[in-house]
């Protein structure tokens, strides 16, 4: 994108960058007595010595040449849009990519459709005489785009085509033998590095009679990338197993697996689990970044009040602290950055978990095999021996793992661990449930925080809207200082992927442990009775905690409400 020809009735380059004061005539100089000893175009000569920035340089282009500079990610094409097109269009895939050309339709309200063009060289005469003769009916719009994003488009166009050769009926036959070769490695790798690079948190593979999908779990939602026939998933089943460890040979039976790589810049673990289903096996890819910024207390979205409360927790030199939640609700993430907040260098902090999800610094990390009879229950006694001051127990699962937890934080340990429940107070029953007695409940617990992840609005599409006036009542027994008035909607952009919203964040319900609380465990009392005096006490629920953060336009009130439906 860096022509030096001028249009009739336009300056001519050179002459339009001095004039706005972004080149001075010396360096048009220079770059012209480059241009005719080696040739080149007069824009690219100034970008490259340094006279001028490329993202100054293409907008006086599209001045000079009045076209449209697509500058940010909204004004981008669809990148599987653009290769469908290219892909189908009479013009050969290898001329586009061998002159850097990029080629799609966009519908202009006429029911024709637009050719839309972006080139290494829209200048190039040969580049308009092929599109008007193969497109003769219709009009060519032309685009200048940063060489950055250009070559970005050009590999992702690359890397489907490849896909496409692949899954060619010529090769359906041999993907099985293919599970180590060059393509079968290159699109399992494509797909991998396509859901880091939209922040997809799982991979699913899922085979039906007739084909397979993968799909890709972004902020708690599912999105299906890709759909192919059932002849092929053998390879790309294959080479899952093959890098994770897993026994390519076992079909009929639940294997775990884990890979550890490096994709998109991006240090990663993958947990592979397979389970064999009607039709194949299912294949279920975990994606855990090594670095993980949002492992901080103070990044998870706590309120202040809330934040407070649970250090306090946290500072106690013996007792069990319990977080609770569905599966994916982020009960990991919180415990894994409560153990980063109480990681002093003072304290001995050992972990027993299935798996190992975040490697630590600073804090030994146990790996349970229940296979192998090495248990929770087990693990834990054998580290009660290593001194600890603070133990992690991944999930609180059956009564031996519970008396075990309730015995170290009787004795000197501050335990963390998570429970299965919906809701903080359920915790209590449920403990009750796999057979602890209730005063063991109540003795050693210092809080339980119960927790959900809501989506975050998208910041480029989402829209300011008037108080909802069914929450007016809710929102009197708030805090003043926790609530705005930004109440927003989603809308849904190319940025956020059509869905209103791009990430998540944390919303909470902490519950303390008080002397009447201990009383009502211990006198039997029901969920409901211990839910009233909860409300009574005056602590949030995962509701009114959502409902802050909707009044800031951090969420919004549907997002809250689809999560806490039992509030």
């Amino acid at each position: 994108m860096n022509q030096e020809a001028a249009p009739a009735g336009k300056a001519l380059l050179g002459e339009m960058l001095t004039a706005r004061g972004l080149v001075s005539p010396e360096d048009v100089d220079k770059a012209l007595q480059i241009q005719a000893s080696v040739g080149g175009r007069l824009g690219a000569l100034l970008v490259r010595i340094g006279a001028i920035s490329e993202d100054q340089l293409l907008g006086v282009l599209a001045e000079q040449l009045s076209v449209v500079y697509l500058r940010s990610g909204e004004e981008m094409p669809d990148n599987l849009l653009v290769f469908q097109f290219m892909h189908q269009s009479p013009i050969k895939l290898d001329w586009f990519l061998d002159h850097s050309v990029l080629l799609w339709s966009r519908d202009n309200g006429s029911g024709d459709g637009e050719l839309c063009c972006v080139a290494r060289d829209m200048l190039d005469h040969g580049l308009t005489e092929l599109l008007n003769y193969f497109y003769p009916q219709q009009s060519v719009t032309f685009f200048l785009m940063a060489n950055h994003q250009l070559d970005k488009l050009l590999e992702f166009v690359r890397k489907e085509r490849a896909i496409e050769h692949l899954f060619s009926p010529g090769n359906a036959k041999q993907l099985r033998e293919m599970a180590e070769e060059a393509p079968v490695i290159e699109l399992v790798n494509n797909l991998l590095a396509q859901a880091v690079d939209v922040g997809a948190s799982d991979v699913h593979v899922e085979p039906s009679e007739e084909n397979f999908t993968v799909r890709l779990r972004v902020d708690g939602v599912l999105h299906t990338r890709l759909t192919q026939p059932a002849d092929r998933f053998p390879a790309v089943a294959s080479r899952i197993k093959l890098i994770s460890g897993i026994d390519i040979a076992e079909r009929r039976l639940p294997q775990d697996g884990r890979i550890t790589t490096r994709i998109s810049g991006s240090e990663l673990d993958i947990r592979v689990s397979t389970v064999p289903c009607v039709h194949g096996e299912s294949i279920v890819l975990r994606l855990l970044p090594k670095d993980r910024d949002e492992l901080s207390l103070g990044n998870l979205g706590m309120e202040k009040d809330h934040l407070a409360m649970f250090r306090a927790w946290l500072k106690s030199n013996n007792g069990i602290v319990l977080v609770t939640g569905p599966t994916g609700s982020g009960k990991s993430t919180t415990l894994y950055s409560a153990l980063d907040d109480t990681n002093d260098g003072i304290n001995k902090i050992l972990t027993v978990e299935d798996p190992v999800e975040y490697q630590l610094a600073g804090i030994t990390q146990i790996q349970a095999h229940a296979e192998i009879g090495y248990t929770f229950a087990r693990a834990l006694r054998a580290i009660l021996r290593q001194d600890p001051d603070i133990i992690m127990i991944g999930e609180i699962r059956d009564l031996e793992t519970a008396e075990i937890a309730i015995q170290s934080a009787l004795t000197g340990h501050l335990v963390l661990s998570t429970v299965h429940t919906n809701d903080a107070v359920s915790s209590f029953t449920r403990l009750i449930d796999m057979g602890v007695e209730p005063f063991l409940v109540s003795a050693p617990m210092r809080g339980v925080q119960a927790q959900r992840l809501v989506r975050k609005v998208c910041s480029h599409c989402s829209e300011l809207v008037a108080v909802p006036d069914a929450v007016q009542v809710d929102l009197a027994l708030l805090p003043a200082d926790l609530l705005g008035n930004s109440w927003k909607e989603s809308k849904g952009c190319k940025l956020c992927h059509g869905s209103g919203f791009n990430g998540r964040m944390g919303i909470y319900e902490l519950v303390p442990m008080s002397t009447e609380l201990q009383d009502m465990i211990v006198a039997g009392a029901t969920l409901n009775e211990l839910k009233t005096l909860v409300v009574r006490q005056g602590h949030r629920s995962l509701y009114q905690d959502g409902l802050i953060k909707a009044s800031r336009g951090e969420t919004t009130l549907e997002e809250v409400t689809r999560l806490t439906l039992s509030e």
